[in-house]
């Protein structure tokens, strides 16, 4: 370190900042304008979907690999994951089963997980029914979310019903 760098460098950040600070404010105005509404990321996470799918994720990971058999085996498991698991505003473990935007139970599929990639590069294990505005919410047992249209969503899921 050389006596004056403390100088050369808040010379530096002097002459810099206003392009700095223009630099950062439009970016971050590019980012909120382009990468979807901060509406829709804060929906898809607080959604009992992610958690649900945190702790089928986990289920996977205590029984060797395997999902759960059915609804009543997944159920028991994320009630012994107790209230500290449950995300805010869900009242109970079974609440947490019903998709928060088309108040309809989510469709989990308990077999080994097949079919093409989805979100996360997983196939889908889990989606919402309906939906909302012709979009339903995938998700594999990464956790990971996608709303998708119906064509896409028929791709992933073949054999819905």
């Amino acid at each position: 370190m050389y006596p004056n760098d403390h100088l050369l460098w808040g010379d530096l950040f002097v002459s810099r900042s206003p392009r700095i600070l223009l630099c950062c404010l439009l970016t971050a105005s590019l980012a909120a304008a382009g990468c979807g509404s901060n509406e829709h990321k804060v929906e898809q996470e607080s959604s009992n979907l992610k958690p649900l799918m945190v702790l089928y994720g986990r289920y996977i990971g205590q029984h060797r690999g395997q999902p759960p058999p059915n609804e009543a085996a997944f159920k028991e498991f994320v009630k012994s994951a107790g209230a500290a698991q449950l995300p805010a505003g869900a009242k109970d473990a079974d609440s947490l089963f019903i998709s928060t935007r088309d108040k309809q139970p989510y469709v989990i599929i308990y077999s080994a997980a097949k079919g093409p990639a989805g979100p996360g590069g997983q196939p889908v294990v889990a989606y919402e029914q309906q939906g909302v505005r012709g979009k339903r919410y995938v998700a594999s047992t990464l956790g990971a979310i996608e709303e998708v249209d119906e064509t896409r969503f028929r791709t992933l899921v073949p054999d819905a019903k």
